[in-house]
């Protein structure tokens, strides 16, 4: 189980623990440890708020916040998310859109949707770091993490060869079991009731998930990136809309 950690930890993000020999099935297990990965970005976001706002107002250290979280990942869900909407919205065909996706280029539809997507982090991070709240800094990259398993688990994998063939060859009942535990359990810790306001988030990631895969027949990597980045946007809302104002009022 330590070497399926540190091969989630070291794919999802730039830290570097150990070096395990390469292990096919032990490398798509590490599915079950995403949210927990989720978990050690989120400490490192409750870490940057703490003393980003013994300095800065709230806006600054939302910023810090954006880019704490591009560091840690290296851009790999931000890359995906814009290869995926550069397909998705290219109008083309399901082959034209496949091929677009695999296209290391940046197109005008993954600019604006990176834009977009970055401009909703920083107002909902803005407004949240307001609040006296903190247990969302921890929810909502379990969450994001998490949808990442779902999406493996219960959607085909189109991808001969890609970085996502070890985690859909080996994730199983077992790992999704796994990984949904340590969502839930992190989400009542930190947000007790307010845990619920993500059922709405992941209502809308497998109504998402469902229309993708119609469309393309499948799901890709680019696309689990694309997950991770939406699920984050979709759970920051959330908890505004929901948990900190229930608290504010």
């Amino acid at each position: 189980m330590w070497s399926s950690f540190v091969f989630a930890l070291q794919f999802l993000t730039r830290i570097q623990i150990a070096n395990p020999e390469f292990d096919y099935q032990k490398c798509g297990r590490g599915s079950a440890f995403f949210p927990v990965v989720g978990l050690v970005i989120g400490l490192f976001l409750l870490a940057v708020r703490e003393i980003g706002l013994v300095f800065f107002p709230p806006l600054i250290t939302a910023v810090f916040l954006i880019i704490t979280g591009v560091f840690l990942t290296g851009g790999l869900h931000i890359d995906g998310f814009m290869d995926t909407m550069d397909g998705l919205f290219s109008g083309r065909d399901r082959e034209r859109k496949l091929e677009i996706m695999k296209d290391s280029r940046i197109g005008a539809f993954g600019a604006l949707a990176l834009a977009c997507q970055l401009l909703l982090k920083l107002v909902f991070y803005t407004e949240l770091l307001k609040t006296n709240t903190v247990g969302w800094l921890l929810a909502v990259p379990v969450f994001a993490r998490w949808s990442m398993v779902y999406a493996i688990r219960f959607f085909p994998y189109l991808r001969l060869q890609g970085l996502g063939n070890p985690y859909s060859d080996c994730t199983g009942n077992r790992e999704f079991t796994l990984a949904t535990a340590v969502m839930a359990i992190t989400l009542v810790m930190t947000l007790r009731e307010g845990a619920l306001v993500f059922l709405v988030p992941a209502l809308l990631i497998h109504w998402w998930l469902k229309s993708v895969s119609r469309t393309l027949g499948g799901l890709t990597g680019d696309i689990y990136g694309a997950v991770e980045e939406i699920s984050e946007v979709l759970g920051l809302v959330a908890v505004y809309l929901g948990y900190t104002r229930y608290l504010l009022n």
